[in-house]
């Protein structure tokens, strides 16, 4: 049976069509790897017009229930996070089980244009300019973790405006700008740290340090960009997931 869409609704009709369809992925009806209906075929079945289908689509695209594939169609994703699950290590404090131990320093908030591998690791142009945050985590008021982070300056070009020490880039882009994580992905290497990195965690240059570099996507857009340096000190590594109430 098709769910229809009101027009005695306040809410539009693309908002709807968005719900109806995101319903679908997130009930298995519409299954990962699945070719929904062209853009003739819904607007038949729902009696909308072509824009309204192409605004839902693109924003269950943006948000990652959906890929496009030039030529061939559009496909369920088997890559988004469902509702059910939320790692609390992203939308809270990092690395360290007890929260009640933090305090953030915000050290740098500024424009600049990518420099290195930058641009690739955003997937922007070599001329895009991005906000740069660095941050530096303390523990009892000893630093121990450092934090730089990049967002394509066209994501959220108020950021800079925004009150970064008390509360997180990505709760910002969830409650404040409506840009939803889909997709994390974290690496985890051994770094060498610089004069300046190290000068930031009180630490001898050329010391040893835990990398992790983590993207965050929205849909297929990188959106975030976080690099963290944690020295070696007697607290340990924490990843935590967990399942959100029904």
């Amino acid at each position: 049976m098709v769910e229809l869409i009101s027009r005695d609704e306040h809410e539009k009709l693309y908002l709807q069509l968005f719900d109806i369809l995101r319903r679908k992925i997130e009930s298995k009806e519409w299954t990962p790897g699945m070719q929904i209906p062209t853009e003739d075929q819904l607007c038949k079945m729902f009696n909308v017009s072509r824009a309204t289908v192409r605004n839902a689509v693109l924003e269950l695209v943006r948000q990652g229930y959906l890929i496009r594939q030039q030529g061939k169609g559009t496909f369920v994703s088997s890559n988004y996070i469902s509702e059910g699950l939320i790692m609390t290590t992203v939308f809270k404090k990092l690395w360290v089980e007890d929260d009640a131990l933090f305090s953030k320093e915000v050290l740098a908030k500024t424009v600049m244009m990518p420099v290195g591998d930058l641009s690739k690791e955003l997937h922007i142009p070599e001329n895009r300019h991005v906000i740069y945050v660095k941050v530096r985590w303390l523990i009892e008021n000893e630093p121990s973790i450092l934090q730089e982070s990049f967002v394509p300056f066209n994501i959220c070009p108020h950021l800079l405006e925004e009150d970064i020490e008390n509360q997180s880039i990505i709760d910002l882009f969830e409650k404040k700008y409506s840009i939803k994580t889909t997709k994390v992905l974290n690496y985890f290497d051994l770094s060498i740290l610089n004069k300046e990195t190290s000068q930031s965690l009180q630490i001898p240059e050329n010391t040893y340090a835990i990398e992790m570099i983590q993207k965050v996507f929205s849909g297929d857009t990188v959106v975030l960009l976080s690099k963290f340096y944690k020295k070696s000190d007697e607290n340990k590594l924490f990843i935590a997931f967990q399942r959100k109430a029904l």
